[in-house]
């Protein structure tokens, strides 16, 4: 008894000094890896602000009715942050108008432009953006008239401008609707043996709609 006593009195001094072992603090959490890399997928229809022909080769002029067109697109985003984004879009537009019980104008237009665009968020689902692009135009109109058709194509700059809203499903589908203002400098020049006529060049307000998707 008497040496338990006197080993308890002798261990005191050093018990007295230790701390029990620090508990390490977890790790932390990596946050999840956002991808820069985004696709969307438009449709659009577009009013056309000016009448297709410019004129006639003998000066004649006719009322003529706008062709307006329909659009779709596939637009791939890369963004540099949460506000800027580098935008590249391919795109197709196509109208069809009777004009008189004789004629028809019919129009394609494939484009390809870079562009750029900004977006801000309201919050965590709601955000706006604006955007530009600017890039290759293939225009091309055919006139069908008294069982005749004339038919040309030309290259051109193109350019658009939106002003929109997106609303995030998820973190990686979004869906969207923005006002467009597009056109393009490509006016082909459509003649046949006997006749010709100059087009004009043609710009469009518009409304694009569509899905987005996040990788």
């Amino acid at each position: 008894m008497k040496k338990t006593l006197a080993i308890i009195a002798l261990a005191a001094p050093a018990l007295a000094g230790t701390t029990p072992a620090a508990t390490p603090a977890p790790a932390p959490v990596p946050a999840p890896v956002v991808s820069p890399w985004a696709i969307e997928l438009g449709a659009g229809f577009n009013k056309a602000a000016k009448v297709t022909i410019k004129g006639f080769a003998d000066g004649e002029d006719t009322t003529q009715k706008k062709v307006n067109t329909w659009s779709w697109d596939v637009t791939g985003v890369y963004n540099l942050n949460e506000n800027n984004a580098l935008t590249l879009r391919l795109g197709y537009a196509y109208g069809n108008r009777q004009q008189d019980v004789a004629d028809r104008i019919i129009t394609n237009t494939w484009s390809l432009m870079p562009g750029y665009r900004y977006t801000y968020a309201l919050n965590d689902q709601w955000s706006l953006f604006a955007g530009a692009n600017i890039g290759i135009v293939n225009h091309a109109w055919r006139v069908k008239t008294e069982g005749e058709t004339a038919h040309k194509s030309t290259w051109g700059f193109g350019y658009s401008a939106e002003l929109g809203v997106r609303y995030d499903i998820c973190p990686k589908w979004n869906v969207f609707a923005a006002y467009q203002f597009s056109g393009n400098t490509a006016a082909p020049r459509l003649d046949d043996d006997e006749w010709y006529v100059n087009t004009k060049k043609q710009n469009f307000h518009g409304v694009r709609i569509g899905v987005g998707y996040t990788f």
